[in-house]
């Protein structure tokens, strides 16, 4: 196929620009034809270089704004699911995963007995903290139940241990 078919159908827009002919110089004695004067320059699609680093994608985010990083999303979704898995309504569960992404901005180090290893129960049931005597929450097991205000209340346990 020609060169000036390819370019009546339109195939060449992604691959390649067409830079407009000049004219040439012509001698007088001798009529300018059509092929002796104009040329095409074809130009080819250029490739990225493979040196080129690959754009942060947390460039816009925290600390350099309010957006959440790659990282705060995963561990916002992984909260979202414990606290749901425990019990949690949704909307619940989201504010409190919220609220610990600021926690976690702020370098608190208080925890919720909800991101604890060693708390078992559901919301609405008995809430139990299996390792009552490090946390000293109860002077006997039987008493290691613990309520939803605890629970979603941020402190310092000497008990607790990360679910992750």
């Amino acid at each position: 196929m020609s060169l000036a078919n390819l370019m009546k159908k339109g195939s060449l827009r992604r691959f390649a620009t067409v830079t407009v002919a000049t004219t040439a110089t012509v001698r007088p004695d001798s009529p300018p034809s059509v092929a002796s004067v104009a040329t095409v320059t074809v130009a080819t699609a250029q490739k990225p270089a493979a040196t080129n680093p690959t754009p942060d994608p947390d460039r816009w985010c925290w600390p350099h704004s309010e957006a959440m990083n790659t990282r705060e999303i995963d561990t916002f979704t992984a909260r979202l699911a414990r606290f749901t898995d425990k019990g949690l309504e949704l909307d619940d569960a989201e504010a409190l995963a919220d609220k610990l992404v600021m926690r976690d901005r702020d370098a608190d180090d208080r925890r919720l007995c909800l991101e604890c290893f060693h708390l078992s129960g559901q919301s609405g049931k008995a809430w139990d903290c299996r390792n009552w005597q490090v946390a000293k929450v109860a002077s006997r097991a039987r008493d290691a139940q613990l309520s939803g205000t605890l629970v979603n209340q941020p402190q310092r346990c000497d008990g607790f241990k990360d679910s992750n």
